[in-house]
């Protein structure tokens, strides 16, 4: 599509949205004059015909540390899921467990039969303008959810949507947080222009997804004063600008648990890569972007959409199904740009490739010969050996290696969630032990399935006490997720499981020698030391997941000093 039709359908849907209001007319792209006029951010928006809206490092970026701030976003909506839902104010997402008063001061809305949650009643009155018209069908929501087959989480969300909406009617403009924009100069609150602006990927939805969210949007606008009542239409570009644009949120605790989901317009202009330069990470419902590593100016800013341990095709798999594009950043496509991105797609082989089955006794790893210009799911597209040279079709190894052992681990990992209690982790582990070695028959040890084993293994050893092997798995992590996972949040947390595994190997073993229990000790600080650094970089330093870690390393200083 050409980039004026392209214009001409954002304009078209803005329209559609802003039906009623009166005086709005100005179709410009909001964000990027937002962020040009402001010279606090260190980045501007860009356009091309290949990456729409992306975000560029200015000359001010450039050389800033990992860390820096890049943009602080309040939520234009945002849902909390289950079972969250019961545990955060649906308005502040203060945590209710860390609360003070206690959780017992909660503030139920009794309107929509105790669905709505708030830590206080200023939250409550807060909330009153969007909250008021939605009340009663809010309460329906399981119901409608069940009755057209559509997500609970989608439902509320259409909902929240219809709300502001409905407040976005009386308004001319953008309506920033003006007290907040004077505190903190990265504080962006979008208004209804730039949230009718984001991404749309209507034709993602099927024709069955398309009828059912029609039937709900029926329903939805049956219980809807008509003054407020959104065309029917509406439903569906909205449904897929969540479907291509939410960012999933997390308590704030150092557990980091997930709470729910956000829309972010300002937030959502940083593309996706396999190799990210920066992280969003959330602060109750406001999206925090932070810079992962230096970048020059120029460079594109991109978060990462997915999980990064994972095989190539898989990554871009999840990716065209839950944001409805084929990934083709510079890990997929094995471009480097710079000495640190090469030293992680050197790793992309081993994390993606199968063993040989071409030729007899050959060693070499298949891997695919055109990652420039290969379709996502292509059975016939050509794998190479990186010895032989034999060429088998991705088709064939899918068939043969990769679907089963897939299959396998997702039966496994069903089991695996229900729980270890009541003597399941005996029988699972001994699963997940067969589904290794079958793994490690066909597929590299630093393959994405070998390495999606080791957590549940972990676990398992964890409840049994088998600390030996716990500590064994916990290396071998480890030392898969340094030499691919750039300093990213997921390898903060294997860096402390690793570490909890040394200090319980040295407090089970009585007799171990003094040399080898101040060597454990000392390894636990390293990974603890990292660790910390990590969270520091990802989170900030008041975060409590980075507090918890400095806990944990100062602890495991003393006892390093004491053996």
């Amino acid at each position: 599509m050409s980039v004026s039709l392209i214009q001409m359908l954002r304009d078209a849907l803005c329209r559609v949205f802003q039906s009623g209001a009166q005086g709005t007319n100005t179709l410009a792209d909001v964000l990027t004059s937002r962020v040009a006029a402001s010279p606090e951010f260190l980045f501007q928006i860009n356009h091309t015909a290949a990456l729409g809206r992306h975000a560029i490092a200015t000359l001010s970026l450039a050389g800033k540390p990992p860390g820096t701030v890049l943009l602080r976003e309040t939520s234009y909506i945002w849902i909390p899921t289950d079972p969250s839902r019961e545990f955060v104010c649906h308005s502040c997402a203060l945590d209710f467990a860390a609360a003070h008063p206690s959780r017992s001061r909660r503030v139920d809305c009794e309107g929509c039969d105790g669905q709505t949650h708030y830590c206080s009643a200023k939250c409550r009155d807060e909330q009153a303008l969007l909250h008021q018209p939605i009340c009663p069908i809010l309460r329906d929501a399981p119901l409608l959810a069940d009755r057209h087959h559509c997500p609970p989480d989608l439902v509320r969300a259409l909902i929240a949507l219809v709300a502001k909406r409905a407040a976005s009617l009386q308004e001319c403009a953008e309506s920033p947080n003006h007290e907040a924009l004077r505190s903190d100069p990265l504080v962006y609150e979008a208004g209804h222009e730039a949230f009718s602006q984001m991404l749309v990927h209507a034709g993602a939805l099927d024709s069955e997804s398309r009828r059912s969210l029609r039937a709900l949007a029926s329903s939805i606008c049956d219980r809807l004063p008509e003054e407020i009542r959104p065309p029917l239409d509406l439903f569906l570009m909205w449904a897929s600008q969540i479907n291509s644009n939410s960012h999933g949120l997390n308590r704030t605790n150092a557990a980091n648990e997930s709470m729910g989901f956000g829309l972010f317009p300002l937030g959502s202009i940083f593309n996706h890569s396999c190799l990210p330069n920066c992280i969003y990470t959330n602060e109750g419902p406001q999206l925090v972007v932070r810079l992962l590593r230096p970048v020059l100016e120029g460079e594109e800013l991109c978060v990462n959409y997915t999980e990064l341990y994972a095989a190539r095709d898989e990554r871009r798999a999840e990716l065209h199904a839950t944001k409805s594009f084929e990934c083709r950043c510079r890990r997929c496509t094995l471009s480097p740009a710079s000495e640190e991105e090469a030293r992680l797609i050197r790793a992309e082989p081993l994390v993606s490739a199968v063993l040989c089955d071409q030729t007899k006794g050959c060693h070499g790893l298949l891997h695919p010969c055109d990652v420039l210009t290969d379709r996502l799911g292509d059975r016939s597209a050509k794998w190479e050996c990186s010895v032989c040279n034999a060429r088998c079709t991705y088709g064939h190894l899918l068939d043969t290696c990769l679907a089963p052992l897939r299959d396998r681990l997702q039966e496994e990992m069903l089991l695996y969630s229900c729980g270890l209690t009541g003597g399941a982790a005996t029988p699972i582990r001994a699963a997940f032990e067969s589904l290794l070695q079958s793994a490690l028959a066909r597929l590299p040890a630093s393959h994405a399935l070998v390495f999606n084993c080791y957590l549940p293994l972990i676990n398992c050893c964890s409840v049994l006490k088998d600390y030996p092997a716990k500590e064994t798995y916990a290396r071998a992590l480890v030392e898969m997720a340094t030499a691919t996972l750039p300093d990213y949040p997921p390898l903060a947390n294997y860096l402390e499981a690793f570490a909890q595994s040394l200090n319980e190997r040295i407090q089970t073993t009585p007799g171990m020698p003094r040399e080898t229990r101040a060597k454990y000790a000392m390894e636990a600080s390293e990974a603890l030391q990292r660790s910390l650094s990590i969270c520091q970089v990802c989170y900030g330093l008041n975060h409590p997941k980075t507090l918890q870690m400095r806990d944990k390393l100062r602890s495991a200083e003393v006892a390093a000093k004491s053996r």
